[in-house]
């Protein structure tokens, strides 16, 4: 449907931009983004400003609302910002993102097996602390030993240390918990410190990071350490109830109402020495996180159990149990879930999928006319290539294309109102569990990604956008692997990928700003009025100091005024005088300060009273002589130190100032005063050279101030033209050439190729004032040349080109295709709009030489070219050239054999007296004459025998045939004939009758046949205007 004019549809609009790009020249290079826009946009990329277009390294691949741009091979040339645009009927959108190509790291040597990396050795310098080895992720079961072991390298010796979750170790555990066992690097120099945990609890689980300090820098290097709960046996008697988990409730647990299809979210906090264990039950029976169950501890220690998108089957009892060695506590809430009215006739079902192939899910709706929408988990899916939406009837369908790893999660298909359904899509391939869709982490805080892969062993690759990550912050262990970023910073911030084959999962780091907060106020403000004219302003820094950088800003404020304007700042706090020049205009003023930091500002404090101050002007910047050539403007100026009026004086007599513009006397110096802010001005137009040693004051309150005018003669200088002109006119234009010069009524010289001109009725040389003309009144091909207006050792010059005017071609204005036989004359004839304009012939291609074969003419405006005596060499494309202009001509010569095309052969004709005998010729073209005979005598045409002639056809009439025209009739051109035999007999014979001659036969007429000839004689034929 196409928008009306009240409906232009939306403009194009990104949901998703183009994220930048780091690869290793020769990668493969990939940005995409998803836009919108109804009529859906157009989208190309550029870079550069230019327009890309697809090649073999290059393609753009496209899918519904998702476009890409793929680079293969990625070259250092490659790297650049790239912009995708977006256009449709109602508007623009563009983003972009930038690419850059790294060159490959050299090949390292294959070490050898007592190698490993060593810090410079003694008296090679000293340097920061560098890891020789880092802690390695472990995963463990409870109660049993861990061992968590670095080596550090750097002068002078760092000192090491480690933290659990942000926090040392001895805030955490009893000192019997663990162990610190420092030692010396192995193979070399350096230092080493491993912690060891005696009995691992679950609550030992988290993120262990060593630091290493010197007095050069700091470092550090993390693992991530994970305690399970041994698998228990299973009972004997398979029939027996399980034994319970915790104990029984001693009170009601609390209620907990949810929408389905909502979140519910239980948070437990809970307290005791040594840290207790945490474990979450649903009916009695342990939980596993999972898709929609995510257990984990927030920033301010609490446990947390999330159920994602709850459901009917999700409704029941969950308990908090926690225990040490001093006892254990419980704490239960009953989650119920209220279901809406309207649900889906039949909800969606957990399916899986390979990793490249498809996955369906599917439901029903209660009214085939509901609409849905689809989402996989909080983003909402668009129909495309990869995620096909079918509606037949009641029944929804989503069909997930070319699986891989990410698409592993929770769907969800939503009605009105907000009703879902929710299933689980599981994608078996290499890679078992993924990553998150994103993660969020504080500045400062440690990040901990977790893969878990089919196979145990393998070797996947972690990168941060296409940036490989150092190994010191990856581990592996059996099926699981590792990503640990101590101390996170914003530059860690990217699109993080573990890639295992061409199995990937990807997830986006994002790392928030910690927020600080602003600086205190100052404290003890006062205000002292004690000197005329002044006020004194103290204050002490504010408690506590600020830990960062600070000023102080002071602001004042006219007292019946809500405007508060920024006086000054300063660094360092005590006691300020603001002086009376310090503001604008008399009045009252109040004060109040703040203190800024890069952090924020701190609210104001206001100074108790106000203090009644008068500018007072000070010079900044005083008058100067100047000194202008005859004819310019002066300009005299100063600045001062307030807003303040004062008054000019030129030769000790005032200047009006309440005029903007004034005269000294009448017809003396002319004069402008100009105030902007603190600076004013006095302008002496167009001086002259009697004004020189003029004297110029300036007076106020507090500053008196003068200056000299000083006139030198000022040498002629060219005004226009500044640079070389080209100039371009046609013959018998009027060409007027310009110089303008500085000073009015001097002279100057014209030339012309060098040559000094000459004044004539075809040149004349004007002065106007300032203005030199030379004037061609009507301009001839001999006037082209280079033209200079020289004074006083500078010139003008003017480039003049004189052609003539553009010729046009009249007749013909369009392509002309002429036919002709062998020997005939053909004229190709072209007009133009000047008699006495140029043109030239060609004939495929080259220019036409004059022979007797081939005659050019000219009569005024008319052009012909003529073939007296055609032949099919001749023939070709022919064009008619006058200036820019070309008449087009195709000539097409035929070889005729014979004139008569019809009869081929002798005619025999068979008549009873008086019947009507039609003896017919065709003839190849319609202008050939014939000449009919009879019995070898021409003959004469009378009412008994008539001659007739249309088009190309001849014919021989006998009205009444009698039988003293039995003959031979013969229809002659040239050196050809036509034969007719003709029998008149009274009666027809007999059918019968034996001596009947089959060869006989009566030519009535023939049917006619259409054909287009020119109307002109064979002696002449003609193309054109003829």
């Amino acid at each position: 449907m196409k928008a009306g004019s009240g409906d232009q549809g939306s403009p194009p609009c990104f949901l998703r931009f183009p994220r930048p790009v780091r690869v290793v020249s020769g990668a493969e290079a990939e940005l995409k983004c998803v836009v919108l826009g109804e009529p859906p946009p157009t989208v190309v990329w550029e870079k550069g400003g230019q327009q890309l277009a697809a090649s073999e390294r290059l393609s753009f691949p496209a899918d519904g609302a998702e476009h890409g741009l793929l680079l293969s091979g990625a070259l250092p040339t490659d790297a650049g910002v790239y912009v995708c645009r977006a256009r449709n009927a109602a508007g623009e959108a563009y983003a972009a993102a930038a690419v850059t190509v790294l060159e490959p790291p050299p090949p390292e040597p294959e070490p050898q097996p007592a190698e490993r990396p060593l810090p410079p050795p003694p008296g090679a310098g000293e340097g920061a602390p560098v890891f020789l080895t880092g802690p390695r992720s472990q995963w463990v079961q409870r109660g049993a030993e861990v061992v968590l072991t670095c080596q550090v390298g750097g002068l002078p010796e760092p000192t090491l240390y480690w933290e659990k979750d942000g926090m040392a170790l001895d805030e955490v555990w009893d000192s019997s918990h663990f162990t610190l066992e420092p030692g010396r690097a192995e193979g070399g120099p350096g230092v080493s410190l491993a912690l060891r945990i005696l009995a691992a609890r679950l609550p030992d689980s988290g993120v262990y990071v060593c630091h290493a300090r010197n007095a050069h820098g700091h470092a550090q290097a993390g693992a991530l350490l994970q305690v399970h709960q041994p698998p228990e046996s299973p009972p004997e008697d398979p029939e027996e109830a399980p034994a319970p988990v915790v104990e029984p409730l001693k009170c009601a647990p609390k209620t907990f109402w949810v929408n389905e299809g909502k979140h519910a979210k239980f948070r437990c906090y809970v307290m005791g020495k040594p840290e207790p264990e945490i474990e979450w039950h649903w009916e009695g029976r342990p939980l596993l996180s999972d898709r929609r169950r995510l257990m984990y501890r927030d920033r301010d220690g609490g446990f947390v159990l999330k159920v994602l998108y709850c459901q009917a089957k999700d409704r029941g009892l969950y308990v908090c149990a926690a225990r040490n060695s001093a006892g254990q506590t419980l704490s239960a809430v009953q989650l119920h879930v209220k279901e809406p009215r309207l649900r889906f006739t039949r909800p969606l079902q957990d399916v899986e999928g390979r990793e490249h192939g498809i996955a369906v899910l599917e439901c029903k709706v209660p009214n085939s006319r509901i609409p849905t929408a689809w989402f996989r988990e909080d983003q909402r899916l668009l129909p495309c290539h990869k995620y096909e939406q079918i509606e037949e009837g009641a029944v929804r369908r989503l069909i997930i294309h070319r699986l891989k790893a990410d698409d592993d999660g929770v769907y969800l298909c939503e009605m009105r109102s907000r009703v879902r359904t929710v299933a689980n899509v599981t994608v078996k391939g290499p890679i078992l569990k993924r990553l998150p869709r994103k993660l969020d982490v504080l500045e400062g805080e440690n990040a901990v990604l977790l893969v878990e892969t089919q196979e145990a062993g393998v070797e996947g690759h972690w990168s941060r956008d296409g940036e490989e990550l150092p190994a010191t912050c990856q581990s592996s262990s059996g099926h699981m692997h590792a990503l640990v970023l101590p101390g996170v910073t914003r530059e860690d911030a990217g699109e993080v990928t573990f890639s295992l084959g061409n199995s990937r999962t990807t997830t986006l780091l994002r790392v928030k700003c910690v927020k600080h907060s602003p600086p205190g106020p100052p404290v003890l403000v006062e205000m002292f009025k004690g000197h005329k004219n002044t006020v004194l302003l103290t204050w002490k820094p504010p408690e506590p100091a600020p830990e960062t950088p600070f000023i102080y800003r002071l602001e004042r404020q006219e007292v019946g005024s809500e405007d508060w304007i920024q006086c000054f700042s300063i660094e360092k706090a005590g006691a300020v005088e603001v002086p009376g020049d310090c503001v604008p205009c008399e009045g009252d003023y109040r004060f109040r300060v703040c203190t800024v930091s890069e952090h924020g500002r701190s609210p104001h404090v206001v100074f108790h009273g106000s203090a009644h101050l008068v500018p007072t002007a000070r010079l900044v910047a005083g008058l100067e002589d100047v000194q202008v050539y005859d004819g310019e403007d002066a300009v005299f100026s100063l600045d001062l130190s307030t807003i303040i009026q004062g008054t000019w004086f030129l030769n000790g007599e005032e200047l009006k100032s309440n005029e903007p513009e004034g005269q000294v006397a009448p017809g003396a110096l002319r004069y402008r005063v100009e105030q902007k802010g603190l600076q004013h001005r006095l302008i002496l137009q167009a001086v002259k050279h009697e004004d020189s040693g003029a004297l110029v004051g300036f007076s106020c309150p507090g500053v008196q101030d003068s200056a000299a005018l000083t006139i030198q003669e000022s040498p002629v200088h060219i005004l226009s033209p500044q640079d070389k002109v080209s100039l371009t006119f046609t013959t018998w234009e009027r060409v007027v050439l310009t110089c303008e010069l500085s000073r009015a009524d001097f002279p100057a010289t014209w030339y012309k190729d060098g040559q000094k001109v000459e004044e004539s009725e075809s040149l004349v040389v004007k002065v106007d004032g300032r203005k030199h003309r030379l004037i061609l009144p009507e301009a001839k091909l001999q006037d082209s040349g280079e033209f200079e207006c020289r004074t006083e050792g500078v010139s003008a010059v003017f480039d003049v080109t004189i052609r003539d005017p553009p010729v046009h071609i009249v007749d013909p204005q369009e392509h002309v295709f002429v036919h002709a036989i062998t020997s005939e004359c053909v004229m190709l004839t072209c007009e133009v709009d000047r008699e006495d304009a140029p043109v030239c012939w060609y004939k495929d291609g080259q220019e036409v030489e004059e022979s007797d074969l081939m005659v050019l003419e000219s009569e005024g405006p008319h052009h012909r070219l003529v073939l007296p005596a055609a032949q099919p060499s001749d023939g070709g494309e022919f064009q008619c050239v006058a200036g820019e202009e070309r008449a087009y001509f195709t000539v097409t010569i035929t070889d005729v054999s014979s004139w008569i095309v019809y009869p081929s052969g002798k005619v025999y004709v068979a008549a009873v007296r008086l019947e009507r005998v039609v003896l017919t010729c065709e003839l190849c073209r319609p202008w050939a004459e014939v000449r009919w005979t009879k019995d070898g005598e021409e003959v004469v045409e009378s009412p008994a025998l008539l001659l007739q002639k249309e088009e190309t056809v001849r014919r021989l009439v006998l009205p009444a045939v009698q039988l003293e025209d039995s003959g031979e009739y013969l229809c002659e051109i040239d050196d050809e004939s036509a034969s007719f035999t003709v029998t008149v007999t009274e009666s027809y014979q007999s059918q019968d009758s034996s001596n009947n001659n089959p060869e006989l036969c009566v030519l009535l007429k023939k049917p006619k046949t259409r054909r287009l000839w020119s109307r002109f004689p064979p002696w002449r034929r003609t193309a054109g205007t003829e």
